[in-house]
This record gives structure tokens, sequence and C-alpha cells, in this order.
């Protein structure tokens, strides 16, 4: 029961970092004008697809300095991580009135399936390197 909730409250700050990366990938890109030439959903789309790498690299580092050390430990972390961004986004989706323009793009589960592998390829590098070699 520790570990979970320890795997909770890291995960709270995974998405603060995650949310702090969605921020400066975008920032290049200004901000959504109302009319413009690209829709709320292509930009919506285009943020979740340029914050996908920088989520699996906090949610590695994250797994690195929680010391995961089993591929279960990865798995859960995983898990638990990517629900919680999941649920930030359903929330913001729905208090915002935007839920199909955030769920109706693939960049969202882009987003949501680089923070599920995250802890789950720093297990496998880290299960790799204490193997023994034949």
């Amino acid at each position: 029961m520790k570990k979970l909730i320890m795997d909770v409250l890291f995960g709270v700050v995974v998405l603060v970092a995650i949310v702090l990366m969605e921020f400066l990938v975008t920032i290049p890109f200004g901000y959504y004008v109302e009319g413009g030439q690209e829709s709320f959903q292509q930009v919506m789309n285009r943020e979740f697809l340029l914050t996908a790498l920088p989520a699996t690299l906090v949610t590695f580092v994250f797994a690195m300095l929680l010391k995961t050390e089993t591929l279960a430990d990865a798995v859960r972390r995983g898990v638990i991580w990517t629900l919680i961004v999941g649920l930030y986004f359903f929330g913001v989706g729905i208090g915002n009135g935007n839920f199909m323009e955030i769920f109706g793009t693939l960049g969202i589960y882009v987003l949501l399936l680089c923070t599920f592998l995250g802890p789950i390829v720093y297990a496998k590098i880290k299960l790799r390197k204490t193997l023994p070699t034949p």
C-alpha cells in the first residue's frame, strides 16, 4: 500500500512536469487564434504529439530517481502515472467543454502511450545491464 501511495504522489509530480513540458514545447508556436487557419483540434494534436517525447523522458527519469527495480514495478508506475495524466486531461476536457477536441486526436493517445512506456523502457535497460553475459 505504501508503494501505491508513493507512486500516486510521484504521479502528481510527473503530471506537473509533463504539463510544464507541454507548455515549453508549444512556446515557439504561439497561442491559438480563434478563426485562424488551424482548428483548435489540430493545435491540440500538435501540442500532444510534441509533448510525447518529453513525457517519455520525464517518466524515464522519475523511474530512475525512484530506483525502479523490476519490470512489475515499472508497469505499475506506468499504469498509475498514465491514469493520472489521462484523468487530468479528461477533467480539463470536461471542464473546458472541449473533450472531443482533446480525445478526438491521435496526439493524446500517443502522449498517454509515451507516459506509460517511460518507466518500462528504464526497467528494460536496467535489467539488460544487470543480466550476466554468457
